[in-house]
């Protein structure tokens, strides 16, 4: 049912849009010194995305791993995925933005979500590798040519580890250069963006056979 899908894209929207008003508040009410309570705002903000979150996951996986709702074009289930694993990584970046550096457990959770951020991002990366290579790395095993897929998928390994190996360095390289959560997990968001927009932007082009509706 694309009405669903679409129905998630538009909570993902929403979600996106209230992490961006939760960052300008937090900020705006640093910069004024306002207090009283004002502080908790962004936070509170922060909840409701994380609830829209959980519907839109909830939704995602409706859609791409069942057939309740019906038929969903393929592009479909890959835009509104896109939006879905962006809406993720930053919600759970910015709740590390939310908390208070000045106390060192604080700094400690920060480190910790930021590498679970960075986690999801070389993921991605593997799945990069395969939607690209896929067919060569699997070619054969359809017809039990196993010990070929798997001799190819040995090289390949390596070559994605050493990938993946210095997109972490990569990142941990910026966060501690930079001395600041803040901008190491802006650089995470971005470059996690770019890959997303770049496997959209290679598969969109390639012809894919679609079931009926």
């Amino acid at each position: 049912m694309v009405r669903l899908n679409t129905f998630g894209n538009v909570l993902s929207g929403i979600g996106l849009t209230m992490l961006g008003v939760v960052i300008f508040l937090k900020y705006f009410i640093e910069s004024q010194g306002i207090t009283g309570g004002a502080e908790q705002y962004p936070f509170y903000g922060w909840l409701i995305a994380l609830v829209v979150l959980g519907v839109v996951l909830l939704i995602s996986l409706i859609t791409t791993f069942t057939d309740l709702t019906g038929y969903v074009h393929p592009n479909d289930k890959m835009y509104a995925n896109m939006l879905t694993f962006m809406s993720t990584i930053s919600t759970l970046l910015v709740y590390g933005l939310l908390l208070d550096d000045t106390i060192p457990d604080n700094v400690t959770v920060q480190g910790y979500l930021f590498d679970m951020g960075t986690m999801i991002v070389i993921a991605y990366i593997f799945l990069f590798v395969f939607v690209i290579w896929g067919s060569k790395i699997a070619a054969g095993a359809e017809v039990g040519q196993v010990k070929e897929m798997t001799s190819r998928f040995m090289l390949v390994s390596l070559v994605l580890g050493a990938i993946m190996a210095g997109v972490n360095f990569a990142l941990n390289f910026i966060r501690t250069l930079t001395n600041s959560y803040a901008w190491s997990a802006g650089a995470l968001v971005v470059f996690a963006l770019v890959m997303v927009l770049m496997i959209v932007i290679f598969l969109s082009r390639r012809y894919e056979p679609i079931g009926s509706e």
